[in-house]
């Protein structure tokens, strides 16, 4: 999102000018009116992909390949037991 939000007003054409040209640069923009963030001009495109990606991360099959079941090691000691497995599996 853009550092700079663009007020937009029922007059301000030049606002609308300044986000079109922010979101053409690939910038999304938020719109603020009347000191209430009420949309985002997004760069052409960018809605469709966060659509297929909220439709990708919804599918019960994807989120199970996307799970993560390693386990979490910490410390010197759970290094060396992941070197030594995997010194192991490749010398299968």
């Amino acid at each position: 999102m853009s550092e700079q939000p663009v007020s937009v007003s029922t007059d301000g054409f030049e606002s609308w000018n300044d986000a079109v040209r922010r979101a053409r640069n690939g910038e999304t923009v938020a719109v603020i009116s009347h000191g209430e963030h009420i949309a985002d001009v997004v760069p052409s495109g960018e809605l469709d992909r966060l659509r297929e990606t909220i439709e990708v991360l919804s599918d019960p099959d994807v989120q199970a390949d996307l799970a993560d079941d390693e386990p979490v090691v910490f410390g010197v000691d759970a290094i060396k037991a992941l070197i030594d497995e995997r010194i192991a599996r490749e010398s299968r």
